[in-house]
């Protein structure tokens, strides 16, 4: 669905790995690349003491995010491993732009989206790292898909992989991920795809031909919060409205829900009285094999996401 702030040529790796980075926390997971389904080999989390994307990155930040970049690699960093990092929708922000006209170069366009997104963040154009890719067009109007990050944090990410000894084939926000690995099963038809994640929540909606036309992104302040299923099932909702509601022609089908098991279905509940039918669950573990423990918690299901995203 979307260019990645890193890639690199893709041959056969020995293994697949993704690495989830949150606010308070690093996930990988690491899967055997031989045969049709995927082995689980490991999962491996890791705490931070010091919390990442509140501020301003500092020397001390980089380090405690280098020292558990270097933890959860063990299992695969001196292997030929192909190797995704998420971050979470907050740091990787991503929009679709309906536009007029198209500009005519990369360099144009990568102009325009770092100042609307700029505009749209209050913040100087040269603070933002941006990229985007023409999604074609619709009913006149051309389609721009962007996603813009913090040009600092971006740069500290980087440097902590390069130092704890990872090469990473592509650096991109988990939403893109889940998209990516989820498409097939989701193509078809106009539809929305709800992702949870610890830091925060991820709605992507997506037109009959698959491709993502509205993108909305919200921090979780309380995720043990007992009403915060429903919270997010009214924004989501009143979201999916506004979209349908701008054009007769456009459609919502279904909605689709992915991310830690008992937080799905928690917010299926809270739907099953909303939608003219039932949210589909959206399973990561269902395109693997092998039992690890806490393959379903917390970042390890992003992770697994990144990981498959070949």
């Amino acid at each position: 669905m979307s260019p990645s702030w890193i890639s690199r040529f893709s041959v056969a790796p020995s293994v697949l790995a993704g690495i989830s980075i949150g606010r308070n926390q690093v996930c990988s997971a690491v899967l055997g690349a031989s045969g049709g389904k995927h082995q689980v080999l490991a999962i491996r989390t890791q705490d931070l003491s010091t919390p990442l994307f509140a501020a301003l990155p500092t020397k001390e930040t980089e380090a405690v995010l280098t020292g558990a970049l270097h933890a959860v690699s063990e299992g695969f960093r001196d292997l030929f491993a192909s190797v995704h990092v998420a971050l979470p929708d907050t740091v990787i922000r991503s929009t679709v732009f309906e536009l007029e006209q198209l500009p005519r170069s990369a360099d144009m366009r990568k102009s325009l989206l770092c100042w609307r997104f700029a505009k749209e963040w209050q913040r100087p154009e040269g603070s933002l790292d941006c990229c985007g890719f023409d999604l074609g067009e619709d009913h006149g109007k051309r389609l721009l898909f962007g996603q813009a990050g913090d040009f600092q944090w971006l740069d500290c990410v980087r440097r902590a992989l390069a130092r704890s000894g990872i090469v990473p084939w592509s650096l991109n926000a988990a939403s893109v991920y889940r998209f990516n690995y989820f498409h097939d099963a989701i193509a078809g038809g106009g539809g929305a795809l709800l992702s949870l994640d610890p830091d925060c929540w991820n709605l992507l909606i997506f037109d009959e031909t698959g491709r993502v036309r509205q993108v909305l992104t919200r921090l979780r302040k309380s995720p043990a919060a007992e009403d915060e299923a429903a919270s997010i099932a009214d924004e989501a909702e009143r979201a999916i409205l506004a979209y349908v509601q701008q054009d007769g022609r456009r459609r919502v089908g279904k909605v689709y829900l992915a991310g830690n098991d008992a937080e799905m279905t928690a917010l299926a509940k809270v739907f099953d009285g909303r939608l003219s039918e039932p949210a589909i669950l959206l399973y990561m573990n269902e395109g693997v094999s092998g039992t690890v423990a806490g393959v379903k918690e917390g970042l390890a299901p992003l992770a697994l996401a990144a990981a498959m995203n070949t």
